[in-house]
């Protein structure tokens, strides 16, 4: 199955203006992707943002626009608040994937909600139910499309490093992304036997309270993650929201460089071992952010 790069991973927030204007702030991401953007299949205004060799869509329902509420990105919103939304990846074959998750009774949208009952058009972004993959997924070809020529990571020269090289943070890129589950083993299988992702070691932490599974799937790992114990926010969010998209931890060269940036940029420390730390997601627009030394591929 031919699942590529990351797209991106959804921030959907309440406050488009505010949480762009932090991402700028605080970690000064690459812009000139796509900004300011209305998508009226989905009643939606979003940007996409990238920090490192990973792309961040910061989004929010177009609370102006009649019906934004009934729209799927809305429904979201009411249902769960500012929260990672999403997974997103680039595939040359759109199909494939539909063949392969349809087998396996995946429940399959298109753009607005609507169903895709059959093969889709190559060129479509088609989404998953969240329910059947634990969050939602999307894929897409960007072959001839707007993202072919403005993703600046797919351009000659771009160097994702600048992080490391000129920005406080050190930030080398997305290390991981969290997607919670009840049933760690079931989850395991749907992303590796149907996704077509590879198992690269499971394990428990101290530090999020948690089971974990590290899959890679196209060029990034995906986290699943049980909770084993309350007052953890991996298991308040299960409990309040079930199966979702719960975390992003990103790779950096150093925890007390990341803590010290972070701290000066208003972002509080909730915890933190030797190798990762934990902000509190009241500080950093309502979702669970992870800072971490630690390279999962080769661990």
């Amino acid at each position: 199955m031919s699942i590529g790069k990351l797209f991106h991973i959804i921030h959907l927030t309440d406050d488009l203006p505010s949480l762009e204007a932090w991402y700028d702030r605080v970690f000064s991401v690459r812009r000139g992707f796509l900004d300011h953007h209305y998508l009226a299949e989905e009643i939606r205004d979003a940007s996409l943002v990238v920090l490192g060799d990973c792309v961040i869509e910061p989004l929010a329902p177009s609370f102006a626009v009649p019906g934004w509420d009934a729209a799927p990105l809305g429904r979201f919103y009411e249902r769960f608040g500012s929260h990672w939304h999403s997974i997103a990846w680039y595939t040359d074959d759109v199909g494939e994937i539909w063949r392969r998750l349809h087998q396996a009774d995946v429940r399959l949208y298109l753009n607005g909600g609507v169903v895709a009952d059959s093969e889709p058009d190559p060129a479509v972004a088609m989404m998953t139910h969240p329910r059947d993959t634990y969050a939602q997924l999307e894929f897409m070809n960007p072959a001839g499309s707007i993202l072919e020529t403005n993703d600046p990571r797919l351009q000659p020269g771009w160097d994702p490093t600048w992080w490391v090289r000129e920005h406080p943070s050190g930030i080398e890129g997305l290390a991981h992304t969290t997607v919670l589950t009840k049933d760690l083993p079931r989850a395991t299988r749907l992303y590796v036997d149907v996704l077509g992702g590879t198992l690269l070691s499971e394990s428990a932490s101290r530090l999020t309270g948690t089971r974990d599974a590290y899959v890679a799937v196209g060029d990034i790992v995906v986290q699943l993650s049980t909770p084993e114990h309350d007052g953890t926010l991996a298991a308040q969010d299960l409990k309040a929201n079930g199966e979702i998209h719960h975390a992003a931890t990103f790779k950096v060269v150093d925890l007390d460089r990341i803590e010290a940036h972070l701290r000066e940029q208003d972002i509080a420390v909730l915890d933190r071992d030797e190798q990762t730390l934990i902000t509190d997601p009241a500080t950093t627009h309502a979702v669970p952010f992870r800072w971490t030394t630690r390279d999962v591929r080769s661990a």
